[in-house]
């Protein structure tokens, strides 16, 4: 996201030169369907049609007037009195049509370059906007479109009557580049089979002809195109109830990176690692229908909303090159080469609301709205394997017991409790709201809100076929790797009446209800002040609390009273506590719940440790402080300022520990009149983050299996969590951003220029009690560890400059050139410049480019129709 905001803070004058183009469409405030038309040509949608009126808002003040908190409005677009289509007719007609030609050179298919634009050399259709109007009778004919590429471009197309009707019908399509430097091994990209080259053979390939594979595949672009499409209305329908529609289609084809595991890919642990590609290729229709009125005493909305998803490629298989060994070293019986995922499933959501509001004796207003919502999948449940023959291992060559499974009792939907998902989760919502102003210098407000996410979903693993509970994890890879952990419980067998594997879902849902006290007071001509207390009582459900509260008070302050200067300031202080803390409220969802359940001979393992707090469930203080200063020099020139601060403390030795992030920002804007303009900005973000954990000895399940005492022990310092164990994170990351424009109008050339920058930077360091703390603890780990990875840095420059000359009334044009240049280190991607093959463990994507610089220059014929 960081590079769409990037290009829309760098691409305003690319399309056309004015100053005053920084006005967004404003032509509706109600207007039905998308509200924002564009792409990275010109991102407002409206620029080249925009020239600046020289009189401001008025003739009879000089300048620009500004907003209330000393901010200048922008210069108001120039109103073209248009065309009449006919002598004597009351309709008239203005637009523009620009056509051009782009040329790029250098490292065109940079991945930040490309991220979200389709860039082309060659022609190019910048922009055509038509506008008709009947000024009689208010009705109104529009339409404006931009075309990139096949996969960059907009059009809409809107008419009515002011105060009667609108109708609107839209398309646009939008690029996301993923990664411009992926080699993926797999033949069928994009489809939802995956299969190997004739080089390498499913399940038995040597990491050499994997790497090998991996060489000599081709270079890919990864990303997916979106698709959106759209029609709405909205009118009178009878004596002051006005109705509205609007239906919405948005595709999403393409592809992106995916992980496919075959469980560990490790010392003596051979399954594999697989980066593969998965299949995108999706469609979301949204409905919306309303019907308002605003009576005498009451104002109603009523407002139905749809969303309707669908996965044209509903799973992903994968063939692995990578061949099973288990850890027992006897011979490998399954033969486990293929790999499956559940894509996103099919879903419905719907949505009813109600408001009500009217106005109270006493200058006061009082509003309340309810709600629910439902969303529901019922899609055909996959299989949970797809291999043939057997999975586990076969222990007797060893005078071990046989874990083997056949395929055919899983590889079925008869393996399935229900065939179906069922899934489901309803909402509801109450919200009332109320607020009197009984004088001049004070007001104050209430309001209570409810809200209720129930969960209704329930399913239980169960194979009627063979009797067991549980679902059969990595495809079966897992166990034919670890005797035993195929992920069944079996209540008749003892190899597995003692595993405790998950047998249905957490039907997660809560209750949350929030009451909300505020007044406001008018400290004089020039001081207010504002306080709100709110709290807020939420009631999760199958959660480690079943009850969280928390306490916030924030006290805000706008002063004039120093100067002509407008300062804001605002402090917010927030004591979240709760509830007993379960730390493993989870055993009802396990196979121990079971009848038939044996507990294993040292007992059940600890699920985690006791110590630990889930950030979102944590006791928590929260600070947050905030401070605007605008200042206005003249009529011409304002600087603002902003001063920023918050932080999270959590009481808990396991978990998150604490968040900090600290910012300013400064501008200075410049307007002396509609033909020029400047602005400067600086900003400048740092965040941290502390997070504590603890690795346990080695042992787990299967130490207790093994007679391992002190499992089942979960505090920290025990024996299976000790304090040597303990480790502890530090995430650092700072962003900066910096921008210039200026913008001249000489006459018949208008000059623009600007220049953008933005960098961040992402130190992540660690430190651990002991060597015992490490996944790897051989003698020399602790070296090797160190105390911090390589920071990650990315910056990008911008400069662009445009020149509009107007050849005659009717026709110019608009040369412009930029310059991009970017840099990007990720310690992830370390290392795959040279290979991305490494044992057991096949990636697809090297990464954006290091380095890239990038030149566009253009021009474009302007004709106004």
């Amino acid at each position: 996201m960081r590079k769409l905001q990037l290009l829309l803070l760098a691409l305003p004058g690319l399309a056309a030169g004015s100053a005053a183009a920084q006005v967004a469409d404003g032509s509706d405030t109600m207007r039905v369907g998308d509200m924002q038309y564009g792409n990275a040509f010109d991102p407002r949608g409206w620029t080249p049609m925009m020239a600046g009126i020289q009189e401001g808002f008025s003739w009879l003040h000089a300048g620009m007037k500004r907003t209330p908190t000393g901010v200048p409005y922008p210069y108001p677009p120039q109103a073209d009195d248009g065309t009449p289509l006919a002598p004597g007719s009351d309709w008239t007609y203005r637009g523009l049509l620009q056509l051009g030609y782009i040329h790029l050179n250098g490292d065109r298919n940079a991945e930040f370059f490309r991220q979200y634009s389709d860039w082309k050399n060659g022609f190019a259709p910048g922009y055509l906007g038509l506008m008709f109007d009947n000024r009689r009778t208010g009705e109104y004919v529009e339409f404006r479109g931009s075309r990139l590429s096949a996969d960059d471009q907009y059009y809409r197309l809107r008419a009515g009557k002011y105060g009667s009707y609108r109708v609107e019908a839209f398309y646009r399509d939008m690029p996301h580049t993923v990664s411009t430097n992926a080699f993926p091994i797999w033949n069928g990209i994009g489809s939802n089979q995956l299969t190997l080259p004739a080089s390498l053979t499913p399940g038995g390939s040597t990491p050499a002809q994997i790497a090998a594979a991996s060489a000599a595949a081709p270079r890919r672009t990864i990303g997916l195109t979106r698709t959106r499409s759209g029609l709405s209305l909205e009118g009178e329908l009878y004596r002051g109830w006005i109705g509205s529609a609007a239906i919405s289609n948005e595709e999403r084809k393409g592809t992106r990176l995916w992980g496919g595991p075959m469980f560990f890919a490790f010392n003596q642990l051979q399954g594999g690692i697989n980066e593969t590609v998965r299949p995108i290729d999706f469609s979301t229709t949204d409905v919306n229908l309303s019907l308002r009125k605003v009576g005498k005493v009451w104002r109603f909305v009523g407002t139905y909303t749809g969303s309707f998803f669908r996965n044209h490629k509903d799973y992903l298989d994968y063939q692995s090159p990578f061949q099973l060994q288990n850890v027992v070293g006897v011979p490998q019986v399954a033969n486990i080469y293929q790999g499956e995922f559940s894509l996103e499933p099919d879903n419905d959501y719907h949505n009813l609301r109600l408001d009500l509001s009217r106005e109270l004796k006493g200058n006061g207003q009082f509003s309340v709205a309810a709600a629910w919502g439902t969303m529901r999948q019922n899609a055909a449940l996959r299989p949970p394997v797809t291999c043939t023959g057997l999975l586990g291992v076969d222990m007797t060559p060893i005078g071990g017991p046989n874990y083997t499974l056949p395929c055919a009792d899983w590889n079925t939907p008869a393996a399935l409790s229900q065939r179906n998902a069922n899934a489901r989760i309803d909402t509801g919502l109450f919200d009332a709201r109320v607020n009197f102003h009984p004088s001049s210098s004070f007001g104050w407000h209430a309001g209570l809100r409810w809200y209720r996410e129930d969960n209704k979903t329930r399913y239980l693993a169960y194979n009627p076929q063979t009797g067991q509970y549980g679902y059969i994890s990595e495809n079966g890879s897992q166990g034919s790797i670890v005797p035993g952990e195929v992920g069944i419980f079996d209540p008749r067998n003892p190899l597995y009446w003692s595993s405790n594997v998950t047998v249905r879902n957490v039907p997660y849902g809560y209750d949350d209800t929030l009451f909300e006290l505020g007044g406001d007071w008018q400290l004089g001509r020039r001081d207010s002040l504002g306080v709100v207390y709110t709290f807020d009582h939420n009631e999760p459900k199958y959660r480690e609390r079943k009850r969280v509260d928390e306490h916030r008070i924030k006290i805000s302050w706008v002063s004039r009273s120093l100067g002509e200067a407008t300062l804001r300031a605002s402090y917010e202080y927030a004591r979240r506590r709760g509830g007993p803390y379960n730390y493993d409220p989870y055993a009802q969802f396990f196979s121990e719940a079971l009848p038939g359940f044996v507990d294993p001979v040292n007992g059940l393992p600890a699920h985690t440790v006791a110590d630990m707090r889930k950030y979102d469930l944590s006791d928590r203080d929260e600070s947050k402080a905030r401070l605007i200063v605008t200042y206005p020099f003249g009529d011409a020139t304002t600087v603002s300022a902003t001063l920023y601060g918050n932080r999270d403390r959590y009481a808990t030795p396991i978990g998150r520990q604490d968040t900090r992030s600290t910012g300013a920002t400064l501008q200075w804007d410049w307007q002396p009149s509609a033909r020029t303009t400047a602005s400067a900005y600086l900003g400048i973000e740092t965040s941290h983050m502390g997070v504590s954990n603890v690795g346990d000895s080695d042992g787990g399940a299967a130490g207790a299996a093994l007679g391992t005492p002190g499992q089942t022990n979960p505090k920290l310092g025990g024996p299976l969590y000790p304090y040597g164990n303990q480790w502890w994170e530090f995430d650092r990351e700072r962003n900066s951003n910096a921008g210039f424009t200026l913008t001249h109008d000489f006459g018949r050339v208008r000059a623009d220029l600007n220049y953008n920058y933005s960098g961040s930077f992402g130190h992540v360091g660690y430190s651990y009690a002991t060597i015992g703390a490490l996944a790897y603890r051989e003698a020399d780990a602790a070296a090797a560890a160190g105390n911090a990875f390589p920071d990650n840095k990315y910056r990008s420059n911008t400069l662009e400059l445009g020149f509009n000359v107007d050849f005659t009334r009717r026709l110019g044009m608009r040369l412009f050139g930029r310059r991009e240049t970017g840099s990007f280190t990720d310690w992830h991607y370390l290392g795959f410049d040279q290979t991305l093959s490494y044992g057991q463990r096949i990636y697809t994507d090297k990464g954006p480019q290091h380095h890239y610089g990038v030149t566009m220059l253009g021009a474009m014929f302007n004709v106004k129709l």
